[in-house]
């Protein structure tokens, strides 16, 4: 049986692109062969236009998506977490100095009963005793 012989097909390009081509070669550890098959391949995989040079960089478009990510972050803590907390504090503080004067042991303990367990918290817990010992 015969072998079929694989025919190599030669490429023109000018002795500039060349020598350029050659660097990249041996800039990659490849072969001119093995450059020329490894574009071919990822011009096909990324569907990346090869005439189009400036093309967006990945490590760019990466930097872009981090510095708009930063700014929602910085929105978002700006119009919801840090008025939330602000809220969270005052809250705190109501129930901690004011409700004591106002409210009785016993209003206290219905108020705290209500919670769901899912919201007792550790944090809730230790408040709410709090609470019940100042009104001792």
């Amino acid at each position: 049986m015969e072998k079929s012989k694989e025919k190599d097909k030669q490429v023109l390009i000018s002795a500039d692109l060349f020598s350029e081509f050659e660097r990249m070669a041996d800039s990659y550890g490849l072969s001119k062969k093995g450059l020329l098959e490894a574009m071919i391949f990822y011009f096909k995989a990324t569907h990346a236009d090869p005439r189009d040079p400036k093309a967006d960089n990945p490590t760019d478009a990466i930097k872009a998506l981090d510095k708009r990510l930063v700014s929602f972050i910085r929105q978002q803590e700006n119009e919801l977490i840090r008025p939330i907390s602000d809220d969270i504090k005052l809250l705190l503080q109501l129930v901690t100095q004011d409700l004591p004067k106002t409210l009785r042991q016993s209003q206290i303990r219905t108020i705290g009963g209500a919670f769901k367990p899912e919201f007792q918290t550790e944090r809730f817990r230790a408040v709410y005793e709090d609470l019940i010992k100042k009104t001792n």
